[in-house]
């Protein structure tokens, strides 16, 4: 036939677009019951969300980019774990959006056990809504 084949782009098709989001772990949110609680530099505070990596907390005069001690505390667990934050960004709703330093494997997998529980109650709560 005579009509011109359309030129092919030969650069791969992008199917997918990288998020925004500065931390790409699952975040859940604590019950109001059964709040997470923080101390970050002497000051006692309750988690906004928490991931398997990163935490957030409102501001209450941290600066953004430094890191801080913090003491977390889960709800139906004994044991108080003690590492570093670091503040990624404090957006604007004055939560700090941070990142946990330095915990060894016993409290990442008491993390991981926290979340695995609080999706579960969340599954529960949606279940019967």
């Amino acid at each position: 036939m005579f009509w011109k084949k359309k030129k092919s782009d030969d650069a791969p098709k992008q199917l997918f677009k990288m998020p925004a989001e500065t931390r790409g772990a699952f975040r859940v949110y604590p019950s109001d019951k059964d709040p997470v609680m923080v101390v970050v530099d002497g000051k006692s505070l309750k988690a906004v969300d928490i991931s398997a990596g990163g935490i957030s907390f409102e501001n209450i005069g941290f600066k953004n980019k430094a890191t801080y001690s913090m003491e977390l505390s889960l709800p139906n667990s004994v044991m108080e774990i003690k590492v570093k934050v670091e503040i990624l960004k404090i957006d604007e709703g004055n939560i700090c959006r941070c990142k946990m330093v330095g915990m060894n494997q016993e409290q990442e997998d008491e993390v991981h056990h926290y979340i695995l529980e609080r999706q579960k109650e969340e599954l529960i709560e949606k279940k019967y809504k």
